[in-house]
């Protein structure tokens, strides 16, 4: 994605972030469970850890004690030349060291992670989660194991890595920045990209308006007109097949979504996720309603999405089903 705009006549449009943090309202959720849902407006905190770093204290060489009346000219010199390289290799390169520190800050921040995250239950203070933490890195895909028995932990992790609800403890972080420090355009308008079972898609809007939807939503610049970016978007997932003539593609998108096979609505959940370039994808049992075969094509379709246009992206996949999970390229087994 880029930094030309191109944008069509604006229209009124309720906006699409806003819709998706309707998922956690009282209808939605559990009997008996609440979820305090807080956002920060400020966008100009990127608050990092602290390393800590522990100065090793190196002891000197031992120097033998010489009488400098007795010593030889011409030796005390040569000893004065060795010990000055010896100094010299010893003093560490300023740009190498630098690099170093680089290096180490990447590693230690992957792409997203949980880190103590210990959720409560408002009403009982029964944890619902307690002392979570995962890793997930740009660039692989992963398949996160949760109880099939346990709803309320399957929805209020997806809520908290959506960011849509906050740990009480611990904190939830796309590299170096904690989800409650950005606001919900920015969160689910840039860094996430979120297939949900239900509310994913407007079963009022044709496939490719429906990805324009959220693209224009997240109000980022596009070096394509948006309407062409939507087409290719819906090839890139098979939607409208390269092999069809533009004249087919062109009908088979403006299709109203709520008329669409569900590995259709799959295809076109994807396409939109994706839409506006984010770094993780994040999706909530995407194959719930799929056969087998039909499984098989969109988890494959989802663990080549790590390989994005100009970036690695993660791709997190959660799932009450062993063989979803198993099909990325890491299980994480929260069963236990």
């Amino acid at each position: 994605m880029s930094n030309q705009e191109h944008r069509s006549e604006p229209q009124e449009r309720t906006d699409a972030v806003e819709e998706l943090d309707e998922l956690m309202t009282d209808e939605s959720a559990e009997p008996g469970m609440s979820y305090t849902i807080e956002y920060d407006d400020d966008t100009d905190a990127d608050t990092a850890d602290t390393i800590d770093t522990t100065d090793v204290s190196v002891p000197e060489p031992a120097t033998a004690t010489t009488d400098a009346d007795h010593a030889d000219p011409d030796e005390q010199e040569a000893e004065a030349a060795a010990n000055t390289a010896a100094a010299a290799l010893d003093e560490p390169d300023e740009e190498d060291s630098a690099d170093d520190v680089d290096d180490s800050v990447f590693r230690a921040y992957p792409m997203f992670s949980m880190r103590g995250v210990t959720v409560a239950d408002a009403k009982t203070g029964e944890h619902i989660w307690s002392d979570l933490s995962i890793r997930c890195e740009a660039g692989t895909s992963y398949g996160v194991l949760v109880d099939a028995h346990n709803t309320r932990q399957h929805d209020t992790l997806v809520a908290l890595m959506a960011g849509f609800a906050h740990p009480a403890e611990g904190s939830v972080m796309t590299k170096s920045t904690p989800l409650h420090d950005l606001t919900p355009l920015e969160l689910r308008g840039h860094r996430i990209g979120v297939l949900l079972q239900q509310f994913a898609l407007r079963g009022d809007l044709s496939a490719a308006a429906n990805l324009a939807y959220a693209m224009d939503a997240s109000n980022r610049n596009y070096l394509k007109p948006i309407a062409v970016l939507a087409q290719e978007l819906l090839t890139r997932v098979g939607f409208a097949p390269s092999g069809d003539d533009n004249a087919t593609q062109a009908e088979r998108s403006r299709a109203l979504v709520r008329t669409l096979g569900a590995v259709d609505r799959a295809r076109v959940m994807v396409a939109r996720a994706i839409a506006t370039d984010p770094d993780i994808v994040l999706a909530d049992e995407p194959t719930a309603t799929l056969d087998e075969a039909d499984a098989a094509d969109i988890l494959d379709l989802l663990r080549a999405q790590v390989h994005g246009e100009s970036k690695r992206r993660t791709v997190i996949v959660v799932t009450t089903d062993p063989h979803v999970a198993a099909a990325m390229d890491e299980t994480i087994d929260l069963t236990h």
